[in-house]
């Protein structure tokens, strides 16, 4: 499938419709690197992140192209899932649903469409097949019915397809991300891939950081963030892989190891975070990468797919703790600079009591409320 997509992200909050019908088909395959990529970025993301899909024009449904140009595609809950193998003459197609997403804004420029969604819940595929046979007469019949929907055209962004009723079942999500995982790797593009799952940030207190329209987090300069990252490969693969976690390194920086050596097939990893303190408010990123490890040899028939997810995260500056700081600053160097102002002819008790005062409202300025956590 030559659909033309790319992918790209950030972050928003669930959408609270589960179990609503979705009414958008996109599909993503192998045909390209960089498709089969976009859909182990759709598993990475944390919930309610915002994907980019790109398609040619000649891919989308003329009832989807409607609907971008009078705007009412914006709103509507869509499946993104993956076919490869359409027109292979030895074999049926496979298909696995991945994600449900909502359309959060739409495009043509030029020939293509272009589609913005914010991740919801992972597909539910508890009662979907597991072995790779029964995916791909599965994926037979889905495509069939899929044409029908069209009038026999192929349309791998379309609002006419099969219901497979998965949004009547939602799931946990890390059971729900594993089931997909598991029958991903069944088709030759991810049988040794590592596949990525990574939790909404936790701040404070183990209070789930909550994101806005646009899909930033927004912290204050005073938090900290902890980010749980998952990954399963359904086999063992002898090539080296690294789970790497990077910032912009000056306005969010990384309060822990930012990599971890893959060695086992399934574990979860914990990345700290801890944003600068700043004199005004600034807008950085934190991505989230697994991939070949670059310091070594991959061996031959590794994976070479990587997984890459990130979002923006909006720094902003404390008010109230800047207001603090500038006043105990303050009060700090006029008591410091008070002894002198006052001469000798005042008490050495007094000019001493004031210099010690000051010293410690500035200490206190600068180095307890410049690094409150």
């Amino acid at each position: 499938m030559s659909t033309g997509m790319s992918a790209g992200m950030s972050t928003g909050m669930s959408t609270g419709m589960t179990g609503v019908r979705p009414s958008v088909l996109l599909l993503s395959s192998d045909s390209r690197r960089r498709y089969a990529e976009d859909v182990l970025r759709a598993l990475a993301l944390p919930r309610g992140a915002i994907i980019q899909f790109r398609y040619e024009t000649d891919y989308v449904a003329g009832a989807l192209q409607q609907a971008i140009a009078n705007g009412s595609a914006v709103g509507r809950r869509c499946l993104v899932a993956f076919l490869a193998d359409r027109e292979s003459p030895e074999t049926e197609p496979f298909v696995v649903p991945v994600r449900f997403a909502t359309v959060v804004a739409t495009a043509c420029v030029a020939d293509m469409a272009v589609f913005r969604l914010r991740v919801d819940d992972y597909a539910n595929l508890e009662d979907f097949p597991l072995a790779e046979a029964d995916i791909r007469a599965r994926g037979g019949w889905f495509v069939d019915r899929l044409a029908e929907a069209n009038g026999g055209r192929w349309y791998p962004a379309t609002t006419r397809f099969p219901d497979l009723h998965l949004h009547e079942r939602p799931g946990d999500d890390p059971v729900a991300w594993l089931g997909v995982a598991r029958r991903l790797a069944r088709h030759p593009t991810y049988r040794s891939s590592y596949f990525v799952r990574t939790e909404e940030p936790l701040l404070g207190g183990d209070r789930t950081g909550g994101l806005d329209d646009e899909g930033r987090l927004h912290l204050s300069d005073g938090d900290s963030v902890r980010m749980r990252v998952s990954f399963y490969s359904d086999g063992y693969t002898p090539t080296a892989k690294r789970l790497v976690c990077t910032t912009d390194g000056t306005f969010l920086k990384i309060a822990s190891d930012d990599s971890y050596d893959v060695a086992s097939r399934y574990d979860t990893v914990e990345f700290w975070l801890r944003p600068e303190m700043l004199g005004f408010d600034a807008l950085a990123r934190v991505g989230i990468t697994l991939a070949a490890d670059t310091r070594a040899d991959p061996l031959p028939g590794g994976d070479s797919l990587t997984t890459s997810a990130g979002f923006p995260v909006v720094v902003r500056r404390s008010r109230s703790r800047l207001f603090t700081r500038v006043s105990a600053g303050a009060a700090g160097a006029v008591l410091v600079a008070l002894p002198a102002v006052l001469g000798p002819g005042a008490d050495l008790p007094v000019r001493v009591l004031c210099a010690v005062c000051g010293a410690t409202l500035l200490a206190v300025a600068n180095i307890v409320i410049s690094h409150a956590r």
